[in-house]
């Protein structure tokens, strides 16, 4: 597993041991987060939420792209150890890239000094969609997004999200939607609504 592009393009990056998370292959995190780059129209400047952040590996890459900062969610410790490991190996301070070992779905960050502007779920287990979705919501209502954030939301390609979101009221569009296998990955804009309402 390595860095695919950006400030640390090659790096070799360590990943947990045993099969309690299940790191993003090459090129399907260069497929990711190549389409997030384009919907966003690039990361400078970008705040990452890698929620459910395994080794780190996609919210790494975000940042190895210029994305300002990342806030990386693990509660495996397994994990947490590779990932910290990986965040000292590139020498990423602490201003760039911080880590909590907490459940994100019991314990969401939803008050952030800024909000996010990149959103990756690729959850370990096979949750229901609507609770990613509540989640979202949740995320949103404490205005812990940009308007127009941008959302990566990897799932088995048995469940479909666009009929959970319909059903849900929660303003996202899903912009693409790539198929590796049985995995599919939605690329989706959630905006939020404005202050004054």
């Amino acid at each position: 597993m390595r860095v695919i592009a950006g400030e640390f393009k090659g790096r070799r990056l360590k990943a947990p041991e045993g099969m309690g998370t299940r790191p993003t292959i090459d090129r399907v995190k260069e497929s990711v987060v190549s389409s997030i780059y384009s919907a966003r129209g690039g990361l400078d400047d970008a705040v990452v939420l890698d929620a459910f952040a395994g080794s780190g590996g996609l919210g790494i890459e975000c940042l190895s792209r210029g994305a300002k900062t990342a806030l990386f969610y693990e509660y495996d410790r397994k994990a947490q150890r590779a990932l910290r490991e990986n965040i000292d190996m590139l020498k990423l301070q602490a201003g760039r890239a911080r880590i909590v070992q907490s459940d994100v779905l019991k314990r969401p960050p939803t008050v952030v000094a800024m909000p996010f502007d990149v959103v990756l779920l690729d959850p370990p287990y096979a949750y229901d969609l609507q609770v990613i979705v509540d989640f979202l919501r949740t995320l949103r209502d404490a205005k812990a997004l940009a308007d127009g954030a941008i959302v990566s939301y990897e799932h088995d390609s048995s469940c479909a999200l666009a009929p959970v979101l319909e059903r849900s009221g929660l303003d996202m569009d899903i912009l693409t939607t790539k198929r590796f296998g049985g995995t599919t990955i939605d690329i989706c804009r959630i905006a939020c609504p404005d202050e004054e309402e």
